[in-house]
């Protein structure tokens, strides 16, 4: 299983949790930064890269190498 973790700025976080719910993606809010960004973790597998990517355009149009992915 993988991890990732984003930061989503409170005006996308409709957007990011219709995303992690259409895909039932396991998922742990950590807290906030200090911009007010929410933290969540991202439990995903190898199938599952996807809806992840999915999330990472929506966060980031330009990131498309997926940096911060984390095996465990």
């Amino acid at each position: 299983m993988k991890t990732r973790s984003f930061e989503v700025p409170t005006d996308m976080m409709p957007e990011f949790a219709e995303i992690l719910q259409e895909n039932e993606l396991n998922n742990t809010i950590q807290g906030i930064n200090d911009e007010n960004d929410i933290m969540i973790d991202v439990d995903y597998e190898p199938d599952e890269r996807d809806a992840v990517m999915e999330l990472m355009l929506l966060l980031d149009p330009d990131d498309e190498d997926g940096s911060e992915e984390n095996d465990d």
